[in-house]
């Protein structure tokens, strides 16, 4: 079983921003040592249909999925993927640097990097000799 860390990104719900018709999009996140790594699957959404905000200490990611049928001539017989909405909201730790998180989309995942501050990275102490 996987050790407990300290969490540096939490689960929330913004009410104002939340629909009820929202998917919760699946989100996988990894430590690494300067920070954090947020992967979370919008099939269906370009990058002009994605949206991620940091607004007092939340990070939001919205989405809007769209998916074209292939032609006039087919009929649809079964639907796994619907258009929607997706909507993920994280309470973000003072560890995260929120002036430096970046983001990047690609084939329908997004990838949301979220540095760790300065503060809280691990550093090696010199140790002086007094004499």
């Amino acid at each position: 079983m996987a050790q407990d860390k300290s969490v540096k990104v939490k689960t929330t719900v913004s009410a104002a921003e939340a629909a009820e018709d929202a998917f919760s999009p699946l989100v996988d996140i990894y430590e690494k040592d300067d920070g954090l790594v947020l992967v979370a699957d919008v099939p269906g959404a370009s990058k002009g249909d994605i949206s991620v905000q940091v607004d007092k200490g939340v990070l939001t990611l919205a989405a809007e999925a769209r998916f074209d049928v292939p032609g006039e001539a087919y009929s649809r017989t079964y639907l796994s993927f619907e258009p929607g909405r997706f909507f993920r909201a994280f309470a973000l730790s003072d560890e995260i640097d929120r002036d430096r998180i970046t983001a990047t989309v690609s084939k329908g995942v997004l990838t949301v990097e979220l540095p760790k501050a300065e503060a809280a990275r691990s550093r090696k102490i010199e140790i002086k000799v007094l004499e």
